[in-house]
């Protein structure tokens, strides 16, 4: 419910009001930072009685001769174009430095004018997902590596350049124009390193990279199994996401980095995803409005996204979507995104807490898109003691409602409903913008959804430059502040210029 204190203490609010803006900036990481990041521990050492697996042997062979609820100690070394379908219980180990590979390295090479060729390339791995317009090959996951860079792939050979390929699936050829002499040229080839229907699989310590997963997919894919434990993981250099869990999922302690789509996607039932470092995702260019960023949790019930430090992906920072219900993002650390620092969409019942948001939404504004924090069509969400800090031009907290129609089983509109948005410190450093915005025409049932569904802004407290303007969507308009308070909004709220 919403509280009269302000999120940051009157001795600190009173110290800003007279603080240039990089000292504010600079004070309001302090108070945030200090709270809410945690130092990751190290992987767990293989268990003394664990079924030793070098890397030159069969994971899949070992997994194969052993019983269910095994573990297995994974031998440091590079296990290359390995795919593993473990068993109910088992448990996979490193010690040292384990890194699956799934792609192929290639030695041989003929030339066809001034491109180079590699020939034999069978993989055909599927298409999957929407890309954005200028980078039409994302969803295409067979992907050439040269010295752990990912060559961008064009759509015929007239238009191969340095750092480009094109793939000629039909006559089993890739077309380059960089030369590989000295260099370490890789082909992915596998699409997944675990996957499989197994449940209570636990996965720690490894490196899974270059595997040709297909878009909502990992590299470490448990979404067909049930409580899956991945911690203490790096993905990276993936086609489609890094890491992937199903109903009663968790990822901790893991990196995901540089993956073609997303870091990390869940679905399911208790889902925790907690202490994780997850950056520069959606490298390959998928449509961001279709998915593409961070972290995509959907059709969830019971989620906790805690204490993640998420930056500079290309889309959205930490979304759920689709009948998301009884979501916790608490403690994260969320920045330099091109979306949304947080996007909750058409869900129920979520608690959005001490979060640290830092110039989200890069890309700019669609309408009223990409603020640090933004509520679609979803209701009965709490917002409350978030510090964050607004590029120029961009927006707090939005509420938004487009009279989304029924999806994933949920049998009428969507509505932006009971969402309560309290007690949070806002630092802008330009014009910016907050409120509530309905898209709807006056026939549709939505319309004044936004102004009479029990939506209330209170107890916040703004800064803004002295020459700058903040405007209060509330329902079909836009506000200053006095008018915005007229509609009951902000009793308690204050603005301050510095």
């Amino acid at each position: 419910m919403r509280q009269k204190p302000s999120p940051v203490r009157p001795a600190q609010r009173l110290a800003l009001a007279f603080l240039p803006p990089l000292a504010i900036y600079t004070l309001a990481t302090w108070i945030s930072t200090t709270r809410v990041m945690s130092t990751p521990t190290s992987a767990p050492a293989c268990p003394a009685d664990a079924i030793k697996i070098n890397p030159d042997a069969s994971v899949q062979d070992a997994v194969d001769a052993a019983q269910e609820g095994a573990v297995f100690c994974l031998k440091a070394g590079t296990y290359r174009l390995q795919q593993v379908i473990p068993k109910n219980g088992q448990s996979f180990y490193s010690d040292g430095r384990v890194v699956f590979i799934g792609a192929r390295k290639i030695t041989t090479f003929e030339r066809d004018g001034e491109l180079w060729v590699a020939v034999g390339q069978e993989q055909a791995n599927a298409r999957r997902g929407v890309c954005a317009k200028q980078f039409p090959t994302c969803n295409m996951p067979d992907v050439l590596f040269i010295d752990d860079r990912a060559l961008r792939r064009v759509l015929s050979k007239e238009e191969v350049t340095e750092g480009t390929y094109y793939f000629d699936h039909a006559g089993k050829r890739i077309y380059f124009a960089n030369d590989p002499q000295s260099h370490v040229i890789e082909a992915t080839v596998m699409n997944f390193a675990f996957a499989g229907p197994a449940a209570n699989v636990r996965i720690d310590g490894i490196v899974v990279e270059k595997y040709s997963t297909p878009a909502q997919r990992g590299a470490i894919n448990g979404s067909a199994g049930k409580n899956w434990t991945v911690s203490d993981v790096e993905a990276r250099w993936n086609s489609g996401a890094g890491i992937s869990v199903g109903p009663g999922g968790h990822v901790i302690r893991s990196k995901s980095h540089h993956n073609g789509q997303l870091g990390v996607n869940a679905f399911g039932g208790d889902i925790v995803i907690e202490e994780n470092e997850v950056w520069n995702n959606n490298v390959y260019g998928f449509d961001p409005a279709w998915e593409a960023g961070g972290i995509k949790v959907a059709l969830a019930d019971h989620v906790v996204l805690r204490n993640n430090r998420i930056y500079r992906n290309g889309g959205s920072g930490l979304w759920c979507d689709i009948n998301c219900r009884n979501v916790v993002y608490e403690g994260n650390t969320i920045e330099f995104n091109d979306g949304p620092g947080i996007f909750y969409e058409i869900s129920f019942e979520a608690v959005i807490r001490h979060n640290t948001l830092r110039y989200n939404g890069a890309s700019g504004f669609r309408w009223v898109w990409n603020s640090e924090i933004q509520i679609a069509g979803s209701e009965h969400v709490q917002v409350y003691e978030n510090h964050i800090t607004v590029r120029p031009g961009g927006g707090s907290v939005m509420l938004i409602d487009q009279g989304r129609a029924p999806e994933g089983g949920f049998n009428r509109k969507y509505e932006t409903r009971n969402n309560e948005v309290h007690n949070n410190w806002f630092l802008f450093e330009g014009d910016g913008r907050a409120g509530g915005a309905s898209d709807r025409p006056p026939s549709d049932e939505n319309y004044r959804i936004i102004s009479d569904g029990k939506n209330f802004f209170d107890f916040n407290a703004y800064y803004k430059p002295k020459d700058s303007n903040l405007t209060f969507a509330w329902g079909h308009g836009q506000y200053v502040w006095s008018e915005f308070q007229k509609f009951g909004q902000e009793t308690h709220g204050s603005i301050t210029a510095y």
